[in-house]
């Protein structure tokens, strides 16, 4: 999803259920915004649940030195609690400042009035692919941008092979201009070809590795993940992030089965909806880790997620190999 052509409001929210999409639409928003003040601008990057809303709207009112207006970012909004986006809400009723904020969701449900706030102000930048129809037209529209020529047969192979992972499709199309030139007709035997290719890794793939503890292969997923799918560490940490809190929320006492698992997610999420299967793995996964393991793991994800941001001295590259190796290390050690 691109961002709107039009004047780009002072306030936005970006909500989405894949932090890729998510991501993606935040960039080209942070593109636009470059471009309207001349490339100039502060960045001031906050996450929710971990600071102080009051500081965010100390920013939003900040006059910077060397730029003329700045972008303050807030991740994960679905974190704050309702005080803090009820005190978000009155400021960004009466503000006319210079700077720009965005608050960027990779998940969770936003606060209802916060979001409904931006919803009637038009302010809300919407990456889902709500359903099949929405998921068949994104592919189509990605497809008409790159520039290739499908024929039918070949766009059906890509959309039944893409699946419900039609964000990485970007990846494919780049590797097909790269190989078979700009402007090519691609039939099935070229698509055939390039549909395995290195850096197609699904997330769930990547959470699979690193519960199953195999260290050397969650670090090379990682890497294609990184490189070849062209993720950034942030994304790389949201996504870990969502999956911890699947499994602490059904390590919780008195959640046995799926359907008690599903109402326990639900209530963290009401749009959770994940088959049964995949409701069993999440409870054995739980329960293999256990709560001083769950524990352990968000201490180091919140290192990471500060060492990315610049803490520590570590690169942002290093400071999430720390973080999987530790995860999947962790896996290892459990005994069965």
């Amino acid at each position: 999803m691109r961002a709107s052509q039009s004047v780009i409001s002072r306030a936005t929210l970006i909500v989405g259920d894949d932090p890729e999409l998510v991501y993606k639409a935040f960039s080209e928003l942070v593109e636009k915004i470059e471009t309207i003040t001349g490339g100039e601008l502060e960045r001031v990057v906050f996450q929710g649940g971990e600071c102080s809303v009051i500081d965010v709207v100390a920013s939003l009112y900040q006059s910077f030195i060397f730029s003329p207006s700045a972008l303050i970012v807030l991740r994960d909004p679905s974190a704050l609690s309702s005080e803090d986006s009820a005190l978000l809400l009155t400021t960004l009723e009466s503000y006319s400042g210079d700077n720009y904020l965005v608050l960027a969701n990779f998940s969770g449900s936003v606060d209802t009035k916060l979001r409904s706030f931006f919803a009637n102000k038009k302010w809300v930048l919407d990456s889902s692919l709500k359903n099949k129809d929405g998921k068949s037209g994104f592919l189509a529209d990605m497809v008409h941008e790159s520039g290739l020529m499908f024929d039918p047969d070949a766009f059906r192979l890509l959309a039944r092979h893409m699946g419900e992972d039609v964000a990485q499709v970007g990846q494919v199309l780049e590797l097909l201009k790269a190989v078979a030139g700009e402007s090519s007709r691609i039939d099935v035997g070229t698509l055939e070809s390039y549909l395995p290719a290195p850096g197609d890794v699904a997330p769930w793939d990547f959470t699979d590795a690193i519960e199953s503890g195999k260290v050397h292969e969650s670090l090379e997923m990682l890497d294609r993940l990184m490189q070849a799918g062209k993720r950034h560490p942030l994304v790389i940490v949201a996504i870990l992030q969502r999956r911890l809190a699947e499994l602490a929320v059904v390590s919780g006492s008195g959640i046995n089965t799926p359907a008690q698992a599903l109402a326990a997610l639900r209530e963290r999420d009401k749009k959770y909806s994940k088959p049964e299967f995949v409701l069993k793995k999440n409870l054995a996964s739980a329960r293999r880790f256990g709560y001083a393991r769950l524990a352990q793991a968000f201490v180091w994800l919140s290192q990471a997620d500060r060492q990315i941001k610049g803490e520590g001295g570590l690169s942002p590259e290093l400071a999430v190999e720390l973080l999987v190796a530790r995860l999947a290390k962790s896996f290892s050690n459990i005994a069965g």
